[in-house]
């Protein structure tokens, strides 16, 4: 498919640490990426692999910025750094470990992104074996926030094939999330001392209803993620304390340990990423 040479100036934040296969990937995928106007950030989180700081000083500088944010990983701070050296009207904040499959795949979330009333826009992300990671995101599922569909087989009926459906969601995930930068800005970017690992993303979006533009999951646009492959989980006492802390914060903030959903129906599990009839 052709560029569309209406779309606005994108700007890509790509956060990295090491493994320079997963970014390796990641970039090369965004080569063959279909865009009139795109400039690609890098962030290089602290990287001290030889391999990977030998891969970001070859990149080549007319198609790629390294900036330079070390410190402890803050996901939330190293993309508002990046934001406020992006020339891109609009915004990607895209993971390091999202390969991507079809060249129209930004195209298609730039498109929805650029209407009066939405806010954030997500794809459908895979996991390498094709089932569903991510299909928007639901609130109050386990008290905070979940991704929709998780497990299913993009092939398989599911819950009335909403899974294949774009549509109003509450929020999405951040691991591939366009949105346009007067929005990002407008409502404060990334909140790094509540959110710094978890739950910014669904913050971020929950934001932006707040003010009227609303999150859209976007399934036309299919990429894989291969989930914390880079950073791993939270599983570690650590980890785990800060996990809880976040947790807790979207819960005062937003009262997802209360409320249910607006765009799930209250007769579903609110244990389940599946859809499944509450009992």
């Amino acid at each position: 498919m052709a560029p569309d040479t209406l779309l606005p100036s994108m700007s890509v934040i790509v956060p990295t640490r090491n493994r320079v296969d997963l970014l390796r990937l990641c970039l090369d995928g965004l080569a063959r990426t279909d865009y009139p106007d795109l400039e690609v950030i890098v962030v290089d989180n602290g990287s001290d692999d030889p391999a990977t700081l030998a891969y970001l000083d070859a990149l080549d500088p007319a198609r790629h910025r390294v900036v330079r944010h070390p410190g402890p990983f803050n996901f939330s701070a190293i993309n508002n750094h990046a934001v406020r050296r992006a020339r891109g009207e609009l915004l990607c904040l895209l993971n390091n470990d999202i390969e991507v499959l079809d060249g129209d795949w930004l195209a298609i979330l730039a498109r929805q992104a650029l209407r009066a009333d939405v806010g954030a826009v997500g794809a459908q992300l895979l996991y390498p074996d094709g089932r569903i990671q991510h299909a928007g995101v639901v609130l109050g599922v386990g008290g905070g926030a979940a991704h929709a569909h998780r497990l299913l087989d993009p092939d398989e009926e599911g819950y009335f094939r909403r899974h294949a459906l774009p549509q109003f969601v509450s929020a999405v995930t951040a691991a591939c999330l366009v949105v346009q930068r007067a929005r990002f800005d407008a409502v404060g970017g990334l909140d790094e001392d509540n959110f710094a690992v978890a739950f910014n993303d669904v913050d971020l979006c929950l934001k932006l209803n707040q003010a009227g533009w609303q999150s859209l999951y976007e399934p036309r646009a299919r990429l894989v993620h291969h989930e914390s492959v880079s950073r791993g989980f939270d599983r570690d006492p650590v980890g785990a304390a800060r996990l809880a802390g976040e947790l807790a914060a979207l819960k005062r903030r937003w009262g997802t340990g209360d409320e249910v959903d607006p765009f799930h129906h209250p007769q579903l599990s609110p244990y389940s990423e599946r859809f499944v009839v509450r009992l």
